[in-house]
C-alpha cells in the first residue's frame, strides 16, 4: 500500500495556519484523496496527546517552561502514533504546528530554557523520527499578527503576550525554516493567494513517495534574533515574479497575453473549439492535463496555463500527482509510447504483439533478405541462452545449415524468376526488381527458422504497454522474461509513474503469479484429461467451427435500432412478421454502395461472429495474427509434426531437394532438443512454413476488413488461399454478407498483381516528390 503523506502548516500566532489548514485538507478532499485534518500535539483521536494539551493551555495552571517542554513532547509522542497509524494505512495528514512551535516559543520566544542541544534530544526523542514530508512556515509582520489576534476574542496562553515576545517567536520560526530547508511563504496577502501557494507546495509533495531527508540542524548563536526579511508577493510588481499567465475575473479566468503567448507554443487553437498539441509538452503532462477533466469545470487551456505549463519538465510530478488523485487506469490510457525491440525472434515477435490495443510493425521477411551475416559473422536467429554446451553447438549447426540454405533458394529463385518473368527487358524498371524480390521473398521464406530475428516497432498507451511486460514476465518461454525485464527498465526511463504498480506485490506480483499459476493448472488439465495424436481425423485448413445467429437476416432489427424509438423487443416483434425479401433488401440497403475496401458497413453486424479452427504454415499465421480487432485468439505450440508444403514456384525453379533437406535439418533439431528437455526452446528450431494450428473468432464488421484486405493483389499467395477458402466458407452460411465484400480478390496472376502494387507505389512516390520539389521553389 502506497503511504499516505504528512504535511504539516507552522507559524506564529495570527498568521492564519488554522485558516489554511482546513482550506488545503477541503481541496485535496474534493479531489478525492483519503485526508485527516489534525493538530499536533493535541490530536482529536488521543483522549491522553487532548488532555495533556488542555492541561498546559489553561491558565489556571502556572507551570515552568522544562514543564511546559516535557508535557508538550509527552502529548506529541500520543500524537505522532495516530498520525504514523493513518499515514501506514494511505491516508494523508495536514497537520496544524508540530515540534517548531515549541522551539520557537519555550527556546526563541521566553529564552528560559538555554540550552538548544536538550530541547532538541527531548523533541527527538517524543517524533521517534515521524518526520513531516512537507512543512511550510507562514510568515507575517509582527504588526500584522497583533491587528489579526485584536480581531478575535481571547483564547490560549499565548494570546496575550507583547509584541516583543511575538518578534522573538517569528524569528526563531524563520531561522529554523532556514536551517532546515523549509518552505517559508509570506501570508500578509489575501487567504486565496496564500492558499494556492500552499497547494502547489503540497501538490509537488504528493506527487513524490521519497521520504524528505532532513538535514543536520546546528544551534543558532543567540535567541535574540532579527527576523529575515519577508519574501516580496505582489500582482506582477515584483521584476523576479513572471508575469501571470491567467487572471480571475468575476466571470471566471482570463488568459493572459503572456498566457496566450505560452499557449501558441503548446496547442494548434488557442480560441477555437479543437485543437491539437505541439510536442511542446510530453505524452505525460498532456495526459496529466486531460486527466483533470474528470474534476475541473474550466476549459483545458485555462487548466494547462494554471497548472501544467510554467511545471514545464517536471513531467513525472505532475503525473503522480494526477494518478494520486483521479486513479491511473484511465490516465493511462491517455499517454502513450513508442517502442523498439531489436533481434526478436519470430517466437517472441508473436507474443509481443499479442496485446488487442497496441500497433505493432516489424521487418517483414517477405521483403528483406535474410541471407547476409551480422557484424559477429553469424545469421540472424535467436540462440536460448539457457541450452546447455552441447545442444546449443547442435542448434547453431542445424540453423547456419539452415541459413546458408535459405541463401541460396532465395538467389537462385531471384534469377530464376527474372530469366522467366514475362515482363519486357525495357520494362525492368525498380518496381519490376521490387517484384521480383518480394515475390522470391514469398516462396523463400517458409525455410527460415522461427529464430530468425527481426526488429518490432510498437505503440501502445501506458496501459497497454503495463500489460505487455506482465504478460511477458508471466511467460513461460525465458527469452520473453529477458525482454519484460527490458522493456520495463527502459519505458520507466519514460513513464515511470505508469509502472509503479508492476512492483507491488498485491498489483503485478499477483498478476503475473495468477497468469502463470493458471497457465500451468490448465496445462496440467488438459495433460490429465485430453489423449493427445497426430493424424486421427483428416486435417481441415480451414474450418468455420461455429458463427453465430444461423440467420444472417437477425441482426435487422439492429440495423434499425438507432432510426427508431421503439425498444429493441419491440422491433423484433414487428420484423418479425417482415417477409424474407422485405428483410433482405434492409440488409443489403445496410451495406450501401462502397467504392472501395475501407468503406465498411456499420456496427450492427458486430453482432455476428464467426469462429474459426485453422491450420496453416507460421508465416501465414504471422501475417494474420496482427489484426487487432479479433477474438479468441489463440495457438498451440509449434511443432514440426504437421508437415508443410512445397510451393509450385519452389518445384518451378528446380530448387525441391534442398528446400526439403531445411526442414529435414529441423526436425531432428527439433527432436534433439525434446530429449534433452528443452521443450519450450525446441520451438525455435521450427520453421516459417510449417503448419500449426491456431483459432480465432472474428466479427462480420471485420470480416469485410480481413477478406477485402488479406485477398489483395500484393498479399502472400498462401495466406490469399486461405482467407479465400475462409470467405467460401462466410458465404455460404451467410450468402448476403459474402456478397457485399466485393472488394475480396480472386486468383490473379502473381507476378503481374505484384508488379502493378510495386508500380502503384513507384508512382505514389513519385508524385510525392514531384510535390515537395514544387513546394521548395516557391
Amino acid at each position: 500500500m502506497i503511504k499516505g503523506k504528512y504535511i504539516v502548516i507552522e507559524g506564529p500566532e495570527g498568521v492564519g495556519k488554522s485558516t489554511q489548514v482546513s482550506e488545503l485538507t477541503r481541496r485535496f478532499q474534493l479531489a478525492g484523496l483519503p485526508i485527516r485534518q489534525l493538530r499536533e500535539p493535541d490530536s482529536q483521536s488521543d483522549l491522553t496527546a487532548r488532555t495533556i494539551r488542555h492541561l498546559t493551555q489553561d491558565p489556571r495552571y502556572p507551570m515552568n517552561t522544562v514543564t511546559e517542554v516535557l508535557l508538550y513532547n509527552a502529548a506529541r509522542s500520543q500524537s505522532l502514533q495516530v498520525i504514523k497509524r493513518s499515514l501506514d494505512q494511505g491516508v494523508s495528514c495536514i497537520v496544524d504546528r508540530n515540534y517548531l512551535t515549541t522551539l520557537a516559543v519555550q527556546y526563541y520566544g521566553r529564552g528560559d530554557v538555554a540550552d538548544y542541544e536538550t530541547i532538541n534530544k527531548i523533541i527527538n526523542f517524543a517524533v521517534n523520527g515521524i518526520e513531516p514530508d512537507l512543512t511550510i512556515v507562514l510568515d507575517a509582520p509582527v504588526s500584522e499578527l497583533i491587528k489579526r489576534k485584536s480581531e478575535v476574542s481571547i483564547g490560549e496562553r499565548f494570546d496575550s503576550l507583547d509584541g516583543q515576545f511575538l518578534e522573538r517567536v517569528r524569528a526563531g520560526y524563520l531561522w529554523e525554516a532556514h536551517q532546515r530547508g523549509y518552505k517559508i511563504i509570506f501570508s500578509n496577502v489575501s487567504k486565496d493567494e496564500v492558499a494556492d501557494r500552499i497547494w502547489a507546495e503540497a501538490v509537488r509533495c504528493m506527487s513524490t513517495r521519497t521520504d524528505r531527508i532532513l538535514q543536520p540542524v546546528s544551534t543558532p548563536q543567540t535567541s535574540s534574533l532579527a527576523a529575515p526579511a519577508p519574501e516580496k508577493i505582489n500582482n506582477n510588481a515584483d521584476e523576479s515574479e513572471p508575469e501571470r499567465l491567467i487572471t480571475k475575473t468575476p466571470k471566471g479566468y482570463k488568459i493572459t497575453d503572456q498566457g496566450s503567448k505560452l499557449l501558441e507554443k503548446a496547442i494548434t487553437n488557442i480560441d477555437g473549439n479543437v485543437y491539437a498539441f505541439y510536442d511542446y509538452l510530453s505524452s505525460s503532462t498532456i495526459a496529466a492535463a486531460m486527466a483533470r477533466l474528470s474534476r475541473r469545470g474550466d476549459d483545458l487551456r485555462i487548466t494547462l496555463l494554471d497548472e501544467f505549463l510554467d511545471k514545464k519538465g517536471q513531467d513525472e510530478q505532475l503525473l503522480r500527482r494526477v494518478i494520486t488523485e483521479y486513479g491511473d487506469d484511465s490516465v493511462q490510457q491517455l499517454a502513450g509510447l513508442h517502442l523498439v525491440v531489436e533481434n526478436s525472434s519470430n517466437l517472441l515477435s508473436k507474443k509481443l504483439e499479442w496485446g488487442r490495443l497496441g500497433a505493432y510493425l516489424e521487418q517483414s521477411t517477405r521483403y528483406i533478405y535474410y541471407d547476409k551475416k551480422d557484424k559477429t559473422g553469424k545469421y540472424r536467429y535467436y540462440t536460448p541462452t539457457q541450452l546447455d554446451a552441447r545442444t546449443k553447438k547442435t542448434y547453431t549447426l542445424a540453423l547456419n545449415k539452415i541459413f546458408s540454405n535459405y541463401s541460396l533458394i532465395v538467389q537462385q529463385l531471384t534469377s530464376y524468376i527474372e530469366t522467366n518473368s514475362k515482363v519486357p527487358i525495357n520494362e525492368r524498371d525498380a518496381a519490376f526488381r521490387s517484384a521480383v524480390r518480394a515475390q522470391a521473398c514469398d516462396a523463400g521464406r517458409a525455410v527460415l527458422p522461427v529464430a530468425t530475428t527481426s526488429t518490432v516497432g510498437i505503440f501502445a498507451s501506458s496501459q497497454s504497454i503495463e500489460s505487455l511486460i506482465m504478460h511477458l514476465q508471466a511467460d513461460n518461454l525465458p527469452e520473453a522474461n529477458t525482454v519484460g525485464s527490458q522493456i520495463l527498465v527502459e519505458a520507466r526511463k519514460i513513464i515511470p509513474a505508469f509502472l509503479d504498480r508492476i512492483d507491488l506485490k498485491e498489483r503485478g506480483g499477483a498478476a503475473i503469479s495468477y497468469k502463470k499459476n493458471t497457465y500451468k493448472d490448465v496445462h496440467t488439465e488438459a495433460e490429465s484429461n485430453l489423449i493427445e495424436g497426430y493424424g486421427n481425423e483428416p486435417i481441415e485448413n480451414v474450418k468455420l467451427d461455429s458463427f453465430w445467429p444461423r440467420n444472417e437476416l437477425d441482426i435487422v432489427p439492429d440495423i434499425l435500432y438507432e432510426h427508431s424509438n421503439l425498444s429493441l423487443s419491440e422491433i423484433k416483434q414487428q420484423v418479425k412478421e417482415w417477409s424474407y425479401e422485405k428483410k433482405a433488401n434492409i440488409l443489403k440497403t445496410y451495406m450501401g454502395q462502397r467504392g472501395n475496401r475501407r468503406h465498411r458497413p456499420g456496427r450492427a453486424l458486430e453482432k455476428i461472429h464467426y469462429n474459426w479452427d485453422l491450420v496453416c504454415d507460421y508465416g501465414i499465421f504471422r501475417d494474420l495474427q496482427r489484426h487487432r480487432l479479433v477474438d479468441d485468439l489463440e495457438w498451440q505450440k509449434l511443432s514440426p509434426r504437421l508437415g508443410y508444403d512445397l510451393p509450385k514456384l519452389i518445384e518451378d525453379a528446380g530448387l525441391s531437394e534442398l528446400y526439403e533437406k531445411c526442414f529435414e535439418i529441423s526436425l531432428k533439431l527439433y527432436s534433439d532438443m525434446q530429449a534433452a528437455g528443452y521443450q519450450e526452446e525446441a520451438q525455435y528450431a521450427t520453421l516459417l512454413g510449417h503448419r500449426m494450428r491456431w483459432k480465432v473468432t472474428y466479427n462480420a464488421r471485420e470480416a469485410f476488413h480481413i477478406h477485402e484486405l488479406r485477398t489483395s493483389p500484393q498479399g502472400h499467395p498462401a495466406y490469399r488461399k486461405l482467407v479465400n477458402e475462409m470467405h467460401a466458407k462466410v458465404t455460404n452460411v451467410h450468402p448476403l454478407i459474402g456478397e457485399s465484400m466485393v472488394f475480396v480478390g480472386k486468383g490473379e496472376d502473381p507476378e503481374l498483381t505484384r508488379l502493378n502494387a510495386e508500380r502503384y507505389s513507384q508512382e505514389k512516390l513519385k508524385k510525392l516528390d514531384e510535390k515537395n520539389s514544387s513546394s521548395q521553389k516557391i
